[in-house]
């Protein structure tokens, strides 16, 4: 019998299929009727999934509540921003997060979450209006929180990076003593117009 040298891509692929890897695959959804796009993937009973907000949704939310146009107008056009579902569905018990550990990773280069505390000192300079600002606040996705078991929440996510980037998201969050981490990959700004 005859032996033969199989490539080792063509080798890793296929122990893949039988083997899966440790840790979280990302699950890719784009809506049929909008072409809006979502990612989600689950690590060590934790779920996250991200959703595209489009520039004119978010123009038309903060318009609504009091932003001044060109003030939205940096939200809209100058990030990227998602609707953000973190869960605690069967850890070993509390997590704990904090955005400030999340990094955006693109070309190589990580970059941290625009959180709110950033938006808010951007828009008190620009003179919007407290109630406004106190519905962007509402809006977003807590910095900082503790979620037991079957807890979960949702707000905004923003990503200092142009409409359209492509990127992997790491994201981060403790139980007890133990630093978890997992990656959330291929997921894509959403474009300056609707799909």
């Amino acid at each position: 019998m005859r032996s033969r040298t199989v490539p080792t891509c063509i080798l890793a692929a296929s122990l893949a299929a039988v083997f899966p890897l440790a840790g979280a695959q990302t699950v890719h959804r784009v809506e049929p009727g909008s072409g809006v796009e979502s990612w989600e993937t689950a690590a060590h009973g934790v779920s996250l999934r991200l959703t595209q907000i489009l520039p004119d949704q978010v123009r038309g939310f903060y318009l609504a509540r009091g932003f001044d146009a060109e003030s939205v107008e940096l939200l809209a056009a100058g990030a990227c921003v998602f609707q953000t579902v973190l869960r605690n569905e069967s850890a070993r018990g509390a997590i704990e997060f904090s955005l400030a550990d999340w990094r955006s990773v693109s070309a190589g280069v990580e970059r941290p979450l625009k959180l709110e505390a950033d938006w808010q000192k951007d828009w008190e300079k620009r003179g919007v209006p407290l109630a406004a600002r106190t519905a962007f606040r509402y809006a977003l996705y807590p910095t900082q929180h503790r979620y037991d078991i079957g807890d979960w929440n949702m707000g905004m996510t923003t990503y200092a990076l142009p409409l359209g980037s492509r990127f992997d998201l790491r994201f981060v969050w403790r139980e007890g003593d133990n630093r978890r981490e997992a990656m959330l990959s291929g997921v894509r700004c959403a474009a300056g117009a609707s799909p």
